[in-house]
């Protein structure tokens, strides 16, 4: 009969050989295994996350995980509780950490059968499941040396590296049998009352936890482990040690570069160091900036992008309302309240009215790391879920980014019934890391869309992208003040031209948006460079060659649903400020029916 594992008498802490002083030095999930183990909750973690860095065991020594767990956890040589490591990797087989486990083994099994074991297992990882299972069974006495007739049993301690192929995720009924054969044996494996009662212990490395089968996740005698991208504490104290070791030259603090270093893994900065004293190069702010953008770009495969923020609101022309508001934003982002600090902005406005170039200058203003989010979504099964989970543990260890999440109605995916379910799933995690409370203060959503009906309710309600700040068109004096703006970049002065030509050139822009203006300012340099000067007669000619996309419609579509959206009335156009909601409504539909849209 199974016995549950809550009847288990607690593994004493003593004979573990776990010290207070042990839990305290080694990193946070380390103490999490511990805690489970002792307890007796847990024998088989898996193991996820920020698995491919260095753990510190002891002062100034830095390991890999698999040489973190045999010494840090595992200590097979301890005598009041000796075990027999083995590490399974599915592209080399099983090996024994000690040649004479393995003699032990042998002897217990018979030499011939272990050869025949550890072959077939090089050769098929379906039957490294059921070896792993049987070698654990397996009774391995030693004699205390304290006690001479007394014999203990030598636990098993496993180490599998990537769980992914042993224990791979599945959705629906895409999985092989042989894939499918594995979860069932491991499931049996962990579920089986003699070894859950045991002291050995199961320790499976993954990437992410998405990509391990959810019947296995879901044991209640397994238990999920993240490890972290280290803290600022922990970057800090390997900074002081890299200072002490390696030759890189800096004139900046320890502190100052695990600040900088915001999302950056143990290893990566061993790799800075060691470049940069190569190179001859100092350590400054700038380097370790830049290197930490290429790092996390590299390591997400293009999923992140950091956009180069060369400007602030000194660019902005007009929007003169909007910009009030985000200077009082921006004040509170610059402080230390997370409570005074918005989780996400959701930004409406018509296509070409340079949402995400004043956004852009919002953030370089607050100081803050921008970020755009992109091609999350991948093409096999699982893949975006795991995407998604490496986006968020950089997300959640960089602290005071903005993502930027422009098109968000194309993007971010949905709930309703045509939704496809991994934009549905997709969408669900979005949700929680915005809805979580440890990422106030330190991520802020700046979500952009011309269409803000086509997203989900979820996202735009208080405590996510709960303030709506619009981008509108600039009207009356700031319109002109853009509009000189513009044609000053081209070397264009309208006051010099004549009273004519000057009615004519804003007759022939008064519809014009932005996006427009932009295009006319490429025509008119190319005019320039190709003739050497650009005068009156020359623009006025451009301009009434130019033909703007035939958008006016849409685009006042797209402005009414942002003045429908707006949670401030501060910044609504003049236009806007007094005309009934319901008028508006009225007119949307209106459009909405007319142009086919959905």
């Amino acid at each position: 009969m199974t016995q549950d594992l809550a009847q288990h008498p607690a593994r004493p802490a003593e004979t573990n050989d776990i010290e207070p002083e042990d839990v305290a030095r080694h990193p946070e999930f380390a103490g999490r295994i511990i805690e489970k183990y002792v307890s007796s909750q847990s024998n088989v973690f898996l193991v996820y996350g920020n698995t491919r860095d260095i753990f510190l065991v002891e002062a100034d020594r830095y390991v890999p995980l698999v040489d973190f767990f045999v010494e840090a956890l595992i200590k097979p040589d301890r005598k009041s509780r000796p075990r027999i490591v083995i590490v399974y990797d599915p592209s080399v087989g099983i090996s024994f950490l000690n040649p004479l486990d393995r003699q032990l083994v042998a002897r217990k099994l018979g030499e011939d059968r272990l050869a025949a074991l550890m072959s077939a297992v090089r050769k098929d990882v379906v039957t490294a499941c059921a070896v792993l299972r049987e070698l654990v069974r397996t009774n391995i006495m030693v004699p205390i040396d304290e006690e001479p007739g007394r014999e203990i049993r030598k636990d098993f301690a496993i180490i599998i590296r990537y769980g992914e192929v042993m224990a791979p995720a599945s959705r629906g009924d895409l999985m092989l049998d042989t894939d499918r054969l594995k979860v069932i044996t491991l499931e049996n494996w962990f579920s089986d009352s003699t070894f859950v009662a045991s002291s050995d212990i199961v320790f499976i490395i993954a990437e992410t936890l998405s990509g391990l089968n959810e019947r296995i996740v879901d044991l209640p005698y397994c238990a999920a482990i993240k490890i972290d991208r280290p803290s600022l504490e922990e970057r800090t104290q390997y900074i002081k040690y890299l200072m002490q070791s390696e030759q890189a030259a800096t004139s900046i603090s320890a502190d100052h570069i695990a600040f900088s270093s915001a999302g950056l893994t143990l290893l990566s900065l061993r790799q800075i160091f060691r470049q940069a004293a190569y190179k001859n190069d100092p350590i400054t702010p700038e380097l370790i900036f830049e290197k930490t953008k290429e790092i996390i770009e590299k390591e997400l495969e293009g999923h992140i992008e950091f956009p180069v923020l060369k400007y602030g609101f000194e660019k902005v022309i007009g929007a003169s309302r909007l910009l009030k508001k985000l200077k009082e934003l921006r004040t509170c982002l610059r402080g230390d309240d997370p409570e005074l600090m918005p989780v996400g902005i959701l930004v409406p406005g018509a296509n070409g009215v340079g949402k995400t170039f004043i956004y852009k200058a919002f953030a370089k203003e607050c100081g803050w790391v921008a970020v755009v989010l992109k091609n999350i979504r991948g093409p096999y099964v699982g893949q975006t879920e795991k995407n998604w989970e490496r986006i968020k543990s950089v997300l959640e260890a960089m602290g005071s980014v903005m993502v930027v999440y422009d098109e968000a109605d194309t993007e971010i995916g949905g709930r309703s019934a045509q939704t496809h379910d991994v934009d549905r799933r997709l969408f669900g995690n979005i949700l929680k890391m915005m809805s979580d409370s440890v990422n106030r203060g330190k991520i802020v959503w700046v979500i952009i869309t011309a269409r803000p009906d086509r997203l989900e309710p979820d996202i735009k309600r208080s405590g996510r992208a709960g303030e709506h700040l619009p981008v509108f068109d600039n009207e009356g004096d700031e319109k002109q003040a853009f509009l000189k703006h513009v044609l000053t970049q081209a070397g264009i002065d309208l006051d010099t031209f004549m009273a004519e030509d000057r009615s004519k050139f804003l007759e022939l822009t008064a519809d014009y948006f932005p996006a427009d203006f932009d295009q006319l300012l490429t025509e008119f340099k190319r005019r320039r460079h190709i003739e050497g000067v650009l005068t009156p007669a020359m623009v006025l000619e451009e301009v009434a060659d130019f033909i703007p996309a035939d958008i006016a419609r849409q685009r006042e579509y797209q402005e009414l649903l942002a003045v429908l959206e707006c949670t401030s009335r501060e910044i609504l156009p003049d236009r806007y400020v007094d005309v009934p909601r319901e008028i508006i409504q009225h007119t949307v539909q209106e459009i909405r029916t007319t142009m086919g849209m959905i």
